[in-house]
């Protein structure tokens, strides 16, 4: 057996899962090296666009210069909030959330690029979205919103320090999972010191303002047509005090729509290109979805290879990672959501003796044997920050193997129910549904396309019929996601070898289909 590399051609962001889970009536304080924040007046939405690169380094970005602010190989950032001038330091002070759930805080009065941050806490992977909405307590400092996978809305007002600058959480909403997208403007409205942007499903965009205590006022549509973008971007893009909406394009183009300061805005306009090649955008209306943003094919030598997502449906070319993993030494090979903040995707194989093996995971790297007919690696299923397994066993029963602290899957197998040799393909990587929670999809022989909802404690909830015809596939792979939506995808290879990108809606469905892949890809064994 040769060992596996899956460092990438080029790194990209990932799924992270790993971390400790802490209570979020309160951010916990972990680790202190600043003092208070520097004294404010009014805070100014930021209006430059902040990103972290595929090899995990953060920077401001204008036009195609990159100036780093956060050195590069750290870990990879699920969510970037810039939160603006606080710190005293020469520039915006910014916010980063990795899957394990942590919450640090990178001010800018370390001298930059700095690797150091504040830990201001865990827990935050009960959130499918974080939002800086503005000021609305009006001292001067951002305030965040934050939405659960129940869909609940909850608001954090800010206070006078680095080390602890949020106050306890206040519940300000319900039912907010119609949204996919959701971005925050100061001044956007009126009086109001902040307000937050919401889209649909159907791309109508809504208007809510918040009060000085994070209650919301009723919503009001100020436009459709929104989902043409792939994420949305709260920024003040022209500096005249008023928080605009930025579109992003799945080919990378940044376009502007100007605050009036009324509750409207002006026409588009182009404002930058070539942002395809970040993730984790500052402020985005969508948090990337951490599936494996790639595919891994290996061939009936047992040769292994990666192509990496774009983040606009595309894949780069195949490098190859591996070798010596014949199909009859090792029958089933898969490629799992990141099991750790580096953000690489892990591998997993069985053994021709029933040895699951974690190639790629630190920690414990192998399994109790069985006799396992299907493995997939969907991320996190018991909402616990830790990437997570389910198998099949030859008798069709599915087992959860839990993922644990390091990136290791040691847990050991429990029962989640039988019957699934009803299913030919077995699949997931990130969420499907909008909630934040991982899930996975099934086919019959026959060609019909089933969902099953992840509940967030390891079981899944009453399958969804999707869709028929897929048995016209001789292969199908849940790459997470590959356009840069943040919303989870699946890749099919038809008759002809040719590859098939059906991108996600957020809704449990999906749209039509593309071509990704001319032809060739029958050649592989399997592909994950």
């Amino acid at each position: 057996m040769f060992p596996i590399r899956t460092r990438r051609a080029v790194e990209r962001l990932v799924a992270l899962a790993t971390g400790t889970v802490l209570g979020l009536s309160a951010l916990t304080v972990t680790v202190s090296t600043a003092g208070n924040a520097a004294a404010a007046t009014a805070w100014a939405e930021p209006s430059g666009v902040t990103a972290q690169t595929y090899s995990k380094s953060v920077g401001a970005v204008t036009g195609q210069l990159f100036s780093e602010l956060v050195p590069m190989g750290g870990a990879e950032y699920r969510q970037l909030l810039d939160i603006g001038h606080i710190s005293g330091g020469s520039g915006d002070d910014l916010l980063a959330v990795t899957a394990s759930g942590q919450l640090r805080l990178h001010p800018s009065s370390y001298t930059r690029p700095s690797a150091k941050y504040i830990s201001l806490g865990g827990g935050w992977q009960t959130y499918n979205q974080v939002i800086v909405v503005g000021d609305p307590s009006g001292d001067g400092r951002a305030d965040l919103m934050a939405r659960d996978t129940h869909g609940r809305l909850w608001y954090y007002p800010s206070r006078n320090s680095l080390s602890d600058p949020f106050q306890p959480r206040i519940q300000v909403g319900t039912d907010w999972n119609i949204y996919d997208q959701l971005i925050g403007a100061a001044r956007f409205d009126g009086t109001a010191r902040g307000s937050l942007l919401a889209r649909d499903l159907s791309g109508r965009l809504w208007l809510y303002d918040a009060a000085s205590n994070g209650s919301l006022s009723g919503r009001r549509q100020i436009g459709t047509g929104w989902n043409v973008y792939n994420q949305l971007i709260g920024l003040d893009w022209n500096g005249d005090g008023h928080g605009d909406i930025i579109g992003r394009t799945e080919a990378g183009t940044l376009y502007a729509y100007y605050a009036n300061g009324a509750g409207g805005y002006a026409g588009r306009v182009q404002v930058a290109t070539g942002l395809a090649s970040y993730n984790a955008i500052a402020n985005e209306g969508h948090q990337p979805d951490f599936g494996k943003g790639q595919i891994i094919g290996r061939d009936a030598k047992g040769k292994v290879y990666a192509y990496t997502g774009s983040e606009n449906g595309t894949l780069s070319g195949r490098q190859t990672i591996g070798y010596g993993y014949t199909p009859a030494d090792f029958p089933l090979m898969t490629s799992t959501v990141a099991p750790d903040d580096n953000g690489q995707s892990g591998l997993v194989v069985t053994t021709s003796g029933d040895l699951l093996l974690n190639l790629e995971a630190t920690g414990t790297s192998s399994f109790p044997a069985e006799h396992y007919t299907a493995v997939a690696g969907p991320g996190d299923l018991n909402g616990d920050g830790h990437a997570d397994l389910i198998t099949r066993d030859r008798g069709g029963d599915l087992w959860f193997i839990a993922g644990v602290k390091g990136g290791a899957v040691t847990g050991k197998p429990v029962f989640i129910g039988g019957g699934w040799n009803t299913y030919n393909r077995i699949v997931g990587a990130g969420d499907l549904t909008g909630d934040g929670i991982a899930d996975i999809v099934a086919t019959t022989p026959g060609g019909s396309l089933y969902l099953y909802p992840g509940l967030g404690n390891g079981k899944f909830g009453s399958r969804r019929y999707i869709g028929y015809g897929w048995q016209g596939y001789t292969k199908l792979a849940a790459p997470g996601d590959l356009t840069g939506d943040g919303k989870g995808d699946l890749a099919a290879v038809d008759s002809a070898g040719r590859l098939w990108l059906y991108p996600g809606l957020g809704n449990g469905h999906f749209g039509t289909r593309t071509e990704i892949g001319t032809g060739g890809w029958n050649g592989y064994h399997d592909i994950s």
